[in-house]
């Protein structure tokens, strides 16, 4: 064998064994969540002290969107 195919070989043995572990953290959806919504509140926050009237029209936008696209 090649060196070219002796890497790939164990490039590819590697992700086969990482695809059978279970995943290192359980708390992924939480952790991602904590930080949407940090980064949210930031631009929030910069955006409402730059142009607090279209931080207001967002704010009014995004209410409307989400009451006229829930479904019971």
């Amino acid at each position: 064998m090649t060196t070219a195919r002796i890497i790939e070989h164990r490039i590819t043995r590697d992700i086969l064994q990482r695809r059978g572990r279970e995943p290192d953290t359980v708390n992924g959806p939480l952790v991602e969540r904590l930080i949407t919504v940090t980064a949210v509140t930031a631009g929030m926050l910069i955006l409402g002290s730059y142009a607090p009237e279209l931080l207001w029209a967002l704010l009014a936008g995004a209410g409307v969107l989400t009451l006229g696209t829930r479904v019971s």
